[in-house]
């Protein structure tokens, strides 16, 4: 024995146990490789499948009237009920068949699929599982918060907001503000759907969008 307390030698180095041994350190077996390569192909699935949603979204609340009308002209190749208004129609000053509210559409630039349109409000013909949207521009100074929300309603129950979104435009600047929505749900025939605002003088009326297309029954 030495002793290194009152030495500056190092402690000599402690030979092995019987019986024990380092374990192995993990190897790259094939088993690791094939999860490693089934990982990168689902992150790449995934991207790919968020990627395609996206543009497809996009296309649908962003179109102009020319893409409106190859929609509308391809519509009946479409199976499933859908519906994409596009542009707000300019109310008449003493037209009281609409609440002030309440937004009307310019069905001639509108894709409606097996989905009935009162001008302002859309009926659903064949329940099922839909996916709503709706996009609102507002372009005008307010001082306070600008508001759209997506109503539902039968002739024998009493309207519910189902979805809602606000936008706040600074009063000194002159820009945009876009309020969009979107959600899945469930609709029964006859059930109808429409659009109302806080304020429709504030409304960029070629850059609004309303829509819903059935993804399953």
């Amino acid at each position: 024995m030495i002793n290194t307390f009152h030495t500056s030698y190092n402690p000599p180095p402690v030979p092995p146990r019987a019986g024990y041994s380092r374990p192995p350190l993990p190897s790259n077996t094939p088993l690791v490789k094939f999860l490693s390569v089934m990982l990168l192909l689902l992150m790449m699935l995934t991207f790919g499948g968020f990627l395609y949603l996206f543009q497809k979204l996009n296309v649908a609340t962003s179109t102009s009237p020319q893409q409106a009308a190859a929609m509308i002209a391809e519509a009946s190749h479409y199976k499933r009920p859908a519906a994409h208004m596009y542009r707000l129609k300019e109310r008449l000053p003493k037209d009281g068949r609409f609440p002030n509210q309440q937004l009307v559409w310019d069905e001639e630039h509108s894709l409606l699929n097996a989905v009935r349109s009162t001008g302002d409000t859309l009926i659903i013909q064949h329940p099922g599982l839909y996916f709503i949207y709706s996009h609102i521009t507002f372009s005008r100074k307010s001082i306070s918060s600008s508001k759209q929300g997506i109503w539902k309603k039968k002739p024998t129950e009493k309207d519910e907001e189902i979805l809602k979104s606000y936008c706040s435009l600074n009063p000194s600047n002159e820009d945009l503000c876009t309020a969009s929505l979107s959600g899945v749900f469930r609709l029964e025939e006859g059930q109808q759907l429409y659009v109302k605002v806080t304020n429709t003088s504030l409304l960029n009326k070629s850059s609004c969008s309303f829509g819903l297309f059935k993804i399953q029954e």
